[in-house]
């Protein structure tokens, strides 16, 4: 009897681990494709991620040598610019000259004081629609508010770009490796070894530059060839203001050094000087002081370039 039960109990025992046994091996059976699955998904993502990492590497080499490219062309085009500033642009010798004058009711222009330049370069004409696209194709700067659909009115590539504020002009300055005159360099230029009132001289009438309204507008930079200064630098008087680099201070002549000076050294309004086509006689006189804001533009304001001569 007792063989029997300890028989019955080891059977029983047996038929419970063939049972467990079964049960885990469909179990595993089921765990096992998630594994092989899990391990072929593994080397998949591994061999994206190879393949990402050898593709960011191409790119990478590939933006190096693009921008190596930009850099090259760059360099270029600033070479090809240089070449071109000496053919657009006119030497203003060293000299000294009465900047200012002492008249009665221009008290922004006194005194007259002798003042001593060094030499450098100008722009022979203002800066034009045309020349300011090129900058704007280039750099993305916004357009001057008057343009329509990003360009300039038919008809005015050859006459100077206005709506530009004094940060506008600079910045373009900048990009064609020049920078703008100073308040005494632009007076020099225009007023010459003579010290001339305007800057083809004396005598003041409507051959000689774009004032007093007579077109309703700016005019070709290169129309009024009576009116060169001494140096042969066109529209120094009339059809725009140009923007110098000077802050303004209407007092400034009375501290400024006898050497080179560059105007105050900070301030709230920067200087333009020369007078537009809207202006009167007295106002587009080479003495004439104008001042704004730099961040202001109006349709008789544009500028001209300098160059040091180093």
């Amino acid at each position: 009897m007792g063989d029997w039960t300890y028989g019955l109990a080891i059977a029983l025992c047996a038929i419970l681990w063939v049972m467990i046994f079964v049960d885990y091996r469909k179990k595993l059976m089921l765990v096992m494709p998630r594994v092989e699955h899990v391990s072929s998904r593994r080397h998949d993502f591994s061999s994206k991620i190879s393949e990402a990492e050898n593709s960011a590497q191409e790119i990478s080499v590939n933006i190096d040598s693009v921008r190596r490219e930009i850099s090259e062309l760059e360099d270029r085009r600033q070479e090809f610019q240089d070449k071109l500033n000496e053919r657009e642009m006119v030497f203003i010798s060293v000299g000294s000259f009465k900047m200012g004058s002492d008249l009665v009711g221009r008290k922004n222009e006194n005194p007259e004081h002798l003042v001593q330049v060094k030499a450098f370069y100008l722009d022979r004409f203002e800066v034009t629609n045309l020349q300011y696209k090129d900058f704007i194709d280039a750099t993305g700067r916004r357009t001057p508010v008057h343009w329509q659909g990003g360009n300039f009115l038919t008809g005015r590539a050859d006459h100077p770009v206005v709506n530009v504020t004094w940060e506008d002009a600079s910045v373009y300055a900048d990009w064609v490796n020049k920078r703008l005159p100073t308040e005494a360099e632009w007076e020099w230029a225009a007023r010459g070894t003579e010290g001339r009132e305007y800057s083809w001289g004396k005598q003041v009438n409507q051959d000689f530059a774009n004032f007093n309204n007579p077109e309703g507008g700016t005019s070709s930079v290169d129309k009024y060839i009576k009116g060169q200064s001494e140096f042969g630098i066109w529209d120094m008087c009339g059809n725009v203001g140009e923007w110098v680099n000077d802050w303004y201070e209407a007092t400034y002549y009375a501290r400024s050094p006898d050497s080179n000076p560059l105007g105050p050294p900070d301030g709230r309004q920067k200087v333009y000087r020369g007078g537009g086509y809207q202006t009167n006689r007295i106002d587009i006189r080479a003495l004439s002081r104008h001042n704004a804001i730099p961040t202001m533009y109006q349709d008789y304001i544009g500028f001209r370039c300098a160059l040091s001569s180093e």
